[in-house]
């Protein structure tokens, strides 16, 4: 399978700073694990004391501030800049705890939910950041980091006590704090190229094979993986706080050995096979728990559980380093859809848990319910689906050479050409009016512009011109435009 490039290119990454970039990324993706860990184990007991909603209120409003994140990157990306994001979050870091300690010391559920939220929207940029620092991974060790940095954050949550102090909240905070300080050398000169570079919403109409609309499936698939996620979560939880096994540490020992003997291991198809099969033997055997110890089950699930944070990074980052232009998008959104479907799986989750002592019957059927959900939409909904091929398809975005169209693309000559080329290739009487446009270099909200139509008709005609002439870029149309002859093709236009 294609890793992308080892790094994002030279102008749009910075020098790296004084560690290696594995190394980074390695201290900066375990870090953010256990952050993870921590506000599961060390905060979220203490906002279950002012109320369970805090949690979810918390959760969800890390997925809005990565929706806005997102689709800011993809229409204007002019707004955004490291230095910007680096002080929202310090701040917001600084604040939210500060406003966690007065709530304690008052109560106060108000400055509460307004510091644990304030943490969140800190704790999604982070993600992000960290994200990007990890498309600079050499590409031959990316699943390796990724599998070391959840073996290392599911060892420290083994050592670690979990519970609330003042302690803790200092250590969550200055967990946050020193992975932004890691990851933002990265991000600078990439936040820079895309604010001097065309907003990925124009240059998804001219270059649609280099960007994946937020409704694909692949991200359809990661929201309805994360529920799964988030269901699992729950298994075994002792007052809100997800059990730990060292299962997880065995499978993704075994997972690492694997990979490193067996080089067919390297698609993410593999992994997510993997986490699904753990995860829904998992789930099947708590309805056996009278026969079972429940020990088995939550180690299946466990494993489950870590193959899929595996996954999903892999997922994001393979992803995001075949176009870095889309990679603050990809991120945003891939994470966005982790919360929200971490809220959703994680209340089914707790609702089977009610009935798990006392009802076993309810529990069965609910589970038999999302077992065959899940399966069917497995093998009907993913069938031929892939996620290595959807990753593999994605290409780089490719610079316009507009000088020399200006050259060389003007007059009859221009004209003869168009219309030669719109009748080999059956285009229409407003195809080849676009066609003409894109042959020119024009972007596609200028098309909009010139012929008054909107960003969806345009993002249609292009479509259609790509699959007709069978080329995936706007550069490789400019380049059959230019190699074409003179050849005046006789008959009307389609």
């Amino acid at each position: 399978m294609d890793t992308g490039n080892a790094h994002i290119g030279e102008s749009a990454t910075g020098s790296g700073g004084g560690l290696a970039p594995s190394v980074r990324c390695l201290l900066a993706l375990t870090l953010l694990l256990v952050g993870n860990w921590s506000l599961n184990a060390h905060l979220f007991p203490f906002y279950d004391q002012f109320g369970t909603y805090v949690r979810e209120v918390c959760t969800a409003t890390n997925g809005v501030a990565l929706i806005v994140l997102a689709f800011v990157s993809v229409r204007r990306p002019k707004l955004l800049g490291s230095a910007y994001l680096m002080g929202l979050s310090i701040g917001g870091v600084v604040a939210g705890a500060s406003f966690i300690v007065i709530a304690d010391a008052m109560p106060s559920s108000f400055m509460l939910v307004l510091g644990a939220c304030m943490l969140a929207v800190s704790r999604g940029v982070c993600t992000v950041l960290v994200g990007l620092l990890m498309c600079r991974a050499d590409g031959s060790k990316l699943f390796i980091l990724v599998v070391a940095a959840e073996f290392l954050s599911t060892t420290v949550s083994l050592i670690l006590p979990s519970g609330y102090s003042s302690f803790w909240l200092a250590v969550h905070s200055a967990i946050i704090i020193l992975v932004l300080f890691l990851a933002r050398g990265d991000s600078d000169a990439l936040f820079n190229w895309l604010r001097t570079s065309a907003s990925p919403h124009d240059a998804a109409l001219t270059q649609p094979s280099s960007y994946l609309p937020f409704g694909h499936q692949l991200f359809i698939c990661l929201l309805l993986f994360r529920m799964m996620y988030g269901f699992l979560l729950t298994f075994g939880e002792s007052e809100g706080i997800p059990s730990v096994s060292a299962w997880g540490l065995a499978v993704l020992g075994a997972v690492a050995i694997i990979h490193r003997t067996c080089l067919s291991f390297d698609g993410v198809d593999r992994l997510f096979r993997l986490a699904f099969m753990c995860a829904l033997a998992g789930v099947l055997i708590v309805t056996a728990s009278p026969l079972v110890p429940f020990s088995v089950s939550s180690g299946l699930i466990s494993c489950g559980v870590a193959i899929f944070e595996v996954f999903y990074w892999m997922v994001l980052t393979l992803l995001a380093r075949k176009n870095p232009h889309a990679s603050v998008s990809v991120f945003s959104w891939g994470f966005a859809m982790n919360s929200i479907g971490v809220i959703v799986g994680a209340n089914a989750g707790r609702v089977v848990n009610l009935y798990l002592r006392d009802n076993p019957q309810v529990v069965t059927l609910v589970v038999a319910v999302i077992v065959l959900l899940l399966v069917s939409y497995v093998v009907i909904v993913l069938r031929g689906f892939s996620f290595d091929a959807t990753i593999s398809e994605v290409r780089e975005m490719e610079p316009v050479e507009i000088d020399r169209i200006d050259d060389n693309a003007n007059g009859e000559d221009y004209e003869i050409r168009c219309d030669a080329l719109a009748r080999r290739y059956g285009l229409t009487r407003r195809e080849r009016e676009v066609f003409g446009l894109l042959a020119r270099g024009r972007t596609g909200v200028f098309i909009q512009n010139e012929l008054v139509v909107s960003y969806n008709t345009v993002k249609a005609h292009i479509k259609h011109i790509y699959q007709k002439m069978d080329v995936h870029t706007h550069q490789e149309l400019i380049d059959l435009f230019e190699s074409a002859r003179n050849d005046d093709v006789r008959g009307p236009l389609a």
